[in-house]
């Protein structure tokens, strides 16, 4: 190490707690242990706020609440064996739906890693499996870089969860490296001239153009710099659930829906008559290409800070392969004064006016569970365009998905390409962590709540205020419809009941039921103004679920 370089001798512990403040981490979610308890001795001193999780998937979730949030990495902090091994999920889901997060796992010493020992296993490979990047450090000198590089891998697209395993020992041990500096992932340029050029020749020429927004669009500033493109040139946009928000209320009279699970919706269809479509930070796991490049043969654009995934389906003939925003820009600037072709304005009115026409919703019966269609419309009228809005997975995902408006980006949040249960609790938690004082609304399956609902103690705790709404049916419902398309019957669905209102308040949370359609709005309301979390149960019936999406459901693309 050169001389003038050359630093204090200080744990390791210690150097992780410097390289996280240079990053301006704000929060570390943990689950104690003995194997990371130096470094949790180290943020006592000078470090990010330690919150205290009650399941590392939990911490999981909600450090990449964060990084989804903010686009920076969220943190988690775990022990040994059962501690790192419990935040698979977490990661796995994090790395697919491109949230940025480190994990940093402790492991028994180094010298009993490959004995057959309390809590020793091959952490790494493990980690491998569900992270976009895993390794682990054996030497003290190398944790301070191992850290800086971790933060700067999980937020360079495609974002994800890098994790790193820490032995005791070697978190116990001096290291004389500090990198205090901040080291920020380095931005693209734009996309190449001449690509750039092939672009807006093929969009003038075209019959039918499409934006496809996905959800790397939705970046920090990709969201203006699309809405800017729409403006320019009146382009119609098509957007996926993670992408949600990206069209803003005075641009609504070009979007056409979310595509996604369902078939045949205006967004497909809008879709399936275009000649070129211009994807923008569009990926496979969303929605795959083979639902929606159906109809004619299509030029598709691929513009986007990663290479395109080819497949039969999803052939680029372009790549506008750089800087999401500036390429977007450029873009915008070169067509500005586009007109669409006279052509694609029959389709564009009829699936406008099918986008915006009230859907048809049964009343419900005194003392009957509600319509979940009727629910979700609710519930969107209950809150602002401020509200941040989480939806774990179920049937109740499906109707949040095609009818819960947003209009602003990373204002909706789903797991759409794991299709995971129990996020919904968390990420709530993080966004009223990350956007305090903003309105948050959370929802999920009475199955799907219990799977995270221990950390209501953390959001109490904490003084976290968020409403979470538990559309109750007493199955995995999402599972049941799909066995009765398949099979006429169902397995291994029905679930027992219990007291969600008194589990809530058990906890120290407010909790409320309701149990008609004209109380949803105003319960909602009264819920947003109390102080702390609030739980309200709310019982639907499913029963119409398999006429209604029967038909419309991609049939492997539900969990």
């Amino acid at each position: 190490m050169n001389e003038s370089t050359a630093q204090p001798r200080k744990r390791s512990a210690d150097r992780i707690v410097e390289c996280l403040n240079a990053a301006d981490v704000k929060w570390v979610f943990v689950v104690p242990g003995a194997k990371v308890d130096q470094l949790l001795d180290a943020l006592l001193d000078n470090g990010p706020e330690i919150i205290v999780c009650r399941h590392e998937q939990n911490a999981a979730f909600l450090a990449a609440g964060v990084g989804w949030l903010t686009g920076k990495p969220g943190v988690a902090i775990v022990t040994s064996g059962p501690g790192t091994s419990n935040l698979a999920t977490g990661l796995l889901t994090a790395t697919t739906e491109g949230a940025p997060m480190i994990a940093l796992c402790g492991a028994v010493p180094r010298a009993e890693r490959l004995k057959h020992t309390h809590q020793s296993f091959d952490a790494e490979a493990m980690l491998k499996s569900v992270s976009k990047y895993a390794g682990e450090v054996t030497d003290p000198d190398n944790v301070p870089e191992a850290v800086v590089n971790a933060l700067r891998e999980a937020q360079i697209m495609p974002r994800g969860a890098v994790s790193l395993v820490l032995p005791s020992d070697v978190l116990a041990a001096g290291s004389t490296v500090a990198m205090p500096e901040t080291y920020t992932a380095p931005r693209l340029g734009s996309a190449a001239s001449t690509s750039v050029a092939k672009a807006v020749e093929a969009i003038r020429n075209a019959r039918f153009p499409v934006i496809l927004a996905g959800m790397r669009a939705a970046c920090e500033n990709g969201t203006d710099a699309v809405r800017a493109l729409i403006k320019k040139t009146g382009l119609p946009i098509v957007e996926t659930f993670q992408a949600a928000g990206i069209v803003s209320r005075d641009l609504e009279e070009h979007y056409f829906g979310r595509v996604g699970i369902f078939r045949n919706q205006p967004g497909d269809i809008v879709l399936s008559n275009a000649d070129v479509v211009l994807t923008v930070g569009y990926d496979p796991v969303e929605y795959d290409a083979k639902f929606w490049n159906v109809g004619e043969p299509k030029t598709i654009i691929n513009l986007d800070e990663v290479l395109a995934a080819i497949d039969d389906a999803y052939r680029p003939s372009i790549e506008l392969f750089g800087d999401i925003t500036s390429t977007v820009l450029t873009l915008a600037d070169a067509l500005e004064g586009f007109r669409l072709p006279a052509a694609a304005s029959t389709v564009l009115d009829e699936q406008r006016a099918r986008l915006s026409a009230p859907e048809h919703v049964e009343e419900t019966e005194p003392g009957r569970p509600l319509d979940p269609i009727a629910l979700t419309l609710a519930l969107r009228e209950a809150v602002d365009d401020s509200t941040t809005v989480i939806s774990d997975v179920g049937s109740h995902y499906i109707y949040m998905a095609r009818y819960f408006r947003i209009y602003e980006p990373r204002h909706l949040m789903f797991s759409d390409g794991q299709q995971t249960l129990g996020v919904a609790l968390p990420w709530a938690m993080a966004a009223a962590l990350v956007r305090k004082g903003e309105p948050v609304l959370s929802v999920s399956g009475d199955g799907g709540f219990l799977f995270s609902a221990m950390e209501l103690e953390t959001a109490v705790r904490l003084g976290l205020n968020f409403v979470h709404v538990v559309f109750n049916d007493g199955t995995y419902d999402m599972v049941a419809f799909q066995q009765m398309m398949k099979y006429g019957r169902e397995s291994a669905v029905q679930l027992g009941s219990y007291d969600i209102v008194e589990y809530a308040r058990t906890f120290g949370a407010n909790g409320h039921r309701v149990s008609r359609l004209e109380d949803v709005i105003p319960t909602v309301r009264e819920a947003m103004a109390e102080p702390g979390p609030s739980i309200i149960d709310i019982p639907v019936d499913y029963a119409r679920n398999l006429d209604r999406l029967a038909s419309k459901i991609q049939e492997d693309s539900l969990s």
